[in-house]
């Protein structure tokens, strides 16, 4: 019976897909509950279980779940707008709640057997830990991993987690691996997370001391994703599988940077409309009326806007070409890679040029210029969207070159 009507729930999630401009409205319409409790964020060192609730109930974690598991399948370009909207509200939810929806599109890597599991329960979130545990034995029917991950960003709110394993190999060096396990079969560190940006990511440390047993359908090698041949693939109508992820999923992190960068603009702007500041002793001026903090906002947001629209569009570009059968070419796929770099420097560059005009008060802890300075500098330093990597990237193929790198 229980089993009968989670069935009856992911039919009804399919026939009330909602329009993507939908899910961006309910956003939009939580952004400031959102926003007043990035601070209760930053204390608690992790998303407030309100605030992930309040976005459960907007179906935004659904949006690149397989439709066969009650997702909505939209695509690399949507989960851009959602990480740029979530990031402007609050750094450290934009950041988690992006992630969420990107970990449940990569569910879509692993074969069927595999997400039945996770998604027995359609509401369920993942974190993931891509720092490798050398702790492995193969088993019958599996491996046996124990050891410690850290950075696994929302894991107080997930049900499973992606843990990266070296695998034993008798003809060679050790192959890297996506290894699934419950949450419950670990123990999370709380008192790892202690960063200067991004504090309310609760990313902390996860530890296994007793090694637990991995079946091997729920051990999916690097070399399968990275070459795009995932056994997802051989499920049918499994659509969220062919969009590949070495190109794709940077979104995640770059998308909330563009965010924060908005975000902070959007406080200076708030401040400046009816702040006062000296002008020479005795005189005070309106901070509206300087010709200088006008060009700063002109040119900032200029710079937010391009640095949105080239990741948008390079985005949407590749993903048409995948909802139509294909396959995005090297040039193209560089590109998006070389538009996830620029997006993440130049968000990063705006907020610091925004704090150094915020004045003495900006230092506060609840001003929230200083929380997304903090944040998108902490979440711009990741580095698979590195600046001066992606740009050099894209060089090496534009000069004819074979380029080397994530793409």
């Amino acid at each position: 019976m229980q089993q009968e009507a989670k069935r009856s729930a992911v039919v009804h999630a399919l026939a009330a897909r909602p329009d993507f401009s939908e899910i961006i409205a309910r956003i939009r319409k939580l952004a400031p509950e959102i926003s007043g409790r990035a601070l209760s964020a930053e204390k608690q060192r992790r998303v407030p279980a309100e605030t992930m609730e309040a976005l459960r109930d907007t179906q935004v974690f659904r949006m690149m779940q397989p439709r066969r598991f009650g997702g909505y399948e939209y695509g690399p370009a949507e989960l851009a707008q959602v990480g740029f909207e979530l990031g402007r509200a609050c750094g450290s939810t934009g950041w988690c709640g992006t992630l969420a929806v990107c970990f449940g599109w990569m569910t879509a890597f692993f074969p069927l057997e595999t997400q039945q599991e996770v998604w027995d329960n359609p509401d369920n979130l993942l974190a993931v830990s891509y720092i490798p545990t050398p702790k492995v034995e193969k088993v019958d029917g599996g491996i046996r991993i124990a050891g410690s991950w850290p950075w696994a960003s929302g894991v107080d709110s997930a049900t499973w987690l992606i843990l990266s394993a070296l695998l034993p190999n008798a003809e060679g060096p050790p192959t890297l691996a996506w290894c699934l396990v419950p949450v419950r079969d670990v123990i999370v560190d709380h008192n790892s997370w202690n960063s200067s940006g991004l504090q309310g990511t609760g990313s902390k440390t996860v530890h296994i001391k007793d090694a637990v047993f991995v079946p091997s359908h729920r051990i999916l090698p690097m070399g399968a994703i990275f070459s795009g041949k995932v056994p997802g693939l051989e499920v049918p109508d499994n659509f969220q599988a062919r969009f590949g992820y070495p190109t794709f999923g940077p979104t995640a992190l770059v998308a909330p940077i563009v965010g924060m960068a908005q975000g902070a603009l959007d406080a200076f702007t708030e401040t400046a409309r009816d702040a006062k500041r000296m002008a020479r002793p005795g005189v005070f001026e309106k901070v509206a009326e300087s010709p200088l903090i006008q060009s700063l906002i002109g040119r900032t947001a200029a710079h937010i806007d391009a640095a949105r629209t080239l990741m948008v569009t390079s985005l949407s570009e590749g993903q048409e070409i995948v909802r139509n059968g294909g396959t995005p070419d090297i040039e193209l796929r560089v590109r998006i890679r070389r538009n996830h770099g620029f997006a993440a420097r130049t968000s990063s560059d705006v907020v610091n040029e925004i704090f150094q005009k915020s004045g003495a008060q900006a230092a506060d802890e609840k001003n929230r210029v200083q929380r997304f300075w903090r944040d998108a500098n902490a979440a711009a330093l990741h580095a698979s969207i590195d600046w001066d990597t992606l740009s050099a990237l894209y060089g090496t193929q534009q000069l004819g070159l074979q380029p080397q790198g994530v793409f």
